[in-house]
């Protein structure tokens, strides 16, 4: 899988760079040769053939790729360099831009040593066709870059970006939207590095030229923003990270509409946010849209729809132990991420005194955590197996619910369950 490109689009759109071989200028460079004219006229027909046949089956790998069809993809692709090659040679360059094509889709199905291979001959075509500094090199660069820091070369990585930036500012100045692609890059390199400060950097410049180019309603801002609002959230400005996913989502909603898994991804990354923020009221909406958004692009029974409910269902739990948590001692729950959230706040309710009323509240919460948590059960029970690590969590949170709203005998059922969890052979787990 491509790591770095803004989209898989924009990847592709690089490759297309490349352009194909002008057959006018072929025959020109052999006019001088002792042929006929009938003989000359005959391999310009071939080879303009040749070009159209290419450039479809360029086309065809992108649709291909893009719809996610890899199979057909690698026809296509392995079929345009054949092509290519016996047209053309081994160093011309459609044979170079097949071969890049072939290096991506090995690299999207996880052969990365031969995808290092197809792209490094590439590049060397190019370098030696038109330019070490041509913007043609630049994107081969960052696809090299891309399968290094898969195979965690993380320095080679980062030197194929910086070299591909570094073209990309000579060519177009530092301004322009394809340079912007490569500080994108590196700013996702350094945020999976957990280098934030040169990644929040890099992530604002990169929005800085895209939207002096696009506008605020495009693909690669709304992952710049978010992205950079995970930033944020991982060094604490929660106030920043909720602006800039909000600021994601409504551009997401307006390139995708409404039903679209990106639009759903921003939900739940904003959810997040808000729970860290104890923001449950403002949470709750985003997990409730994104569930309805993932049953219907995947349907009601699918496993992602389960996690979905899980999440909803933690914060009604979470809500319900902080009512039923001593006031005096509420308003030092600290929610840090990976905590034992509602652990804690069992320990410290067990500690003080709560009111009838505060208990009524509590018991309201749980009521609504309760069949969230048995739904995504079920959903798991008859999508992934009853051994699925999930399962274990669900079948805890219901234990604790069942006995808290005074359901002794379902809670029973879940502590036998999980037992029979906690004690199954390990063959059955691997299964």
């Amino acid at each position: 899988m491509t790591i770095y490109s803004a989209s898989v689009s924009s990847l592709i759109s690089g490759l297309l760079l490349i352009v194909s071989t002008n057959s006018n200028a072929y025959v020109n460079q052999v006019s001088n040769a002792p042929i006929s004219t009938d003989r000359l006229v005959e391999f310009y027909e071939t080879t303009v053939v040749a070009d159209d046949i290419w450039n479809n089956l360029t086309n065809s790998f992108v649709d291909q790729y893009e719809a996610g069809r890899y199979a057909q993809a690698a026809v296509a692709a392995h079929t345009a360099y054949n092509l290519a090659e016996n047209t053309w040679g081994p160093e011309d360059i459609n044979t170079a831009d097949s071969m890049l094509k072939l290096g991506i889709i090995n690299e999207t199905l996880g052969d990365l040593e031969q995808a290092k291979e197809y792209m490094l001959g590439s590049l060397v075509i190019l370098e030696t066709q038109l330019d070490p500094n041509h913007e043609d090199v630049a994107v081969v660069l960052t696809n090299l870059a891309n399968v290094h820091f898969e195979e965690k070369q993380v320095e080679k990585a980062e030197l194929f970006h910086k070299r591909a930036l570094e073209i990309r500012k000579k060519k177009f100045g530092d301004n322009h939207p394809t340079v912007a692609q490569s500080v994108y890059n590196l700013a996702v390199l350094y945020d999976e590095l957990a280098e934030y400060d040169n990644a929040e950097r890099l992530y604002i410049e990169a929005l800085s030229i895209w939207n002096y180019a696009f506008g605020t309603d495009h693909p690669y801002i709304a992952n710049a923003l978010n992205n950079l609002a995970n930033v944020y959230m991982l060094t604490g400005n929660l106030t920043k990270a909720i602006e800039l996913h909000e600021d994601s989502l409504a551009a997401r909603r307006a390139i995708y509409g409404n039903h679209h898994p990106e639009v759903a991804r921003s939900l739940i990354n904003l959810g997040s946010v808000y729970i860290k923020t104890q923001s449950y009221e403002n949470a709750k909406p985003m997990y409730q849209e994104a569930i309805t958004l993932a049953e219907n692009l995947f349907g009601q029974e699918h496993p992602q729809v389960a996690m979905l409910l899980y999440s909803l269902a933690n914060i009604y739990h979470i809500q319900g132990r902080i009512e039923a948590t001593p006031q005096i001692q509420k308003d030092d729950i600290k929610i840090n991420e990976g905590s034992d959230v509602i652990g804690n706040l069992m320990t410290v309710a067990n500690t003080g005194v709560v009111s009838v009323t505060a208990k009524n509240n509590a018991k309201a919460f749980y009521k609504k955590a309760v069949p969230l948590y048995e739904r995504a059960l079920s959903i798991l029970d008859n999508s992934m197996g009853s051994n699925h690590p999930a399962v274990s969590a669900m079948l805890n949170e219901l234990v604790i619910l069942y006995r808290s709203i005074g359901k002794e005998n379902k809670a029973e059922q879940m502590l036998a369950r999980l037992s029979e969890y906690n004690h199954s052979p390990s063959d059955i787990h691997a299964q």
